[in-house]
């Protein structure tokens, strides 16, 4: 890094979920490979959501799990300091990471490959996957990390 700023920019969406930590994980090698800025994307949904929305303490807790998520990412990118940036956002995941990779014209988009089960084929079937939805109906190459990926020799 010699204080340009980076010419080429990639998304990457983060969850909870093992393969969006191997996404992650990818996407910082590569950044780090194509000396690029990556733009993380936390998409708050119902599994950052304690059980009980009824708990007095429900709000925090939410925060609580938001800012885990955070310091994990933070701690997985500490090696590229200064190369990402974290998006923190409420709604679709696929329009958000789609918006994100529009409004810094990413060179693509990266993310944890499908889950499996039932519900993972629910939502493919719906035309709820987020992957799909991207593949279908996105601009821009995407990327899909299975669980077990390590990241790429540098």
């Amino acid at each position: 890094m010699d204080g340009r700023p980076a010419s080429t920019r990639l998304v990457v969406g983060y969850d909870r979920h093992p393969a969006s930590h191997s996404a992650l994980t990818y996407a910082a090698a590569l950044t780090e490979r194509l000396d690029a800025h990556l733009h993380v994307v936390h998409v708050v949904d119902v599994e950052d959501m304690p059980v009980d929305p009824d708990s007095p303490d429900w709000e925090q807790r939410v925060a609580d799990v938001v800012a885990r998520e955070h310091t994990e990412a933070g701690a997985a990118l500490a090696a590229i300091s200064g190369r990402w940036t974290y998006h923190l956002q409420h709604g679709n995941p696929a329009d958000l990471l789609s918006s994100v990779a529009d409004e810094y014209d990413a060179s693509m988009i990266l993310i944890g490959a499908p889950r499996h089960g039932l519900m993972s084929r629910m939502e493919r079937l719906l035309g709820e996957s987020v992957s799909a939805h991207l593949v279908q109906h996105g601009r821009r190459p995407v990327v899909l990390v299975p669980e077990h990926t390590q990241a790429p020799p540098p």
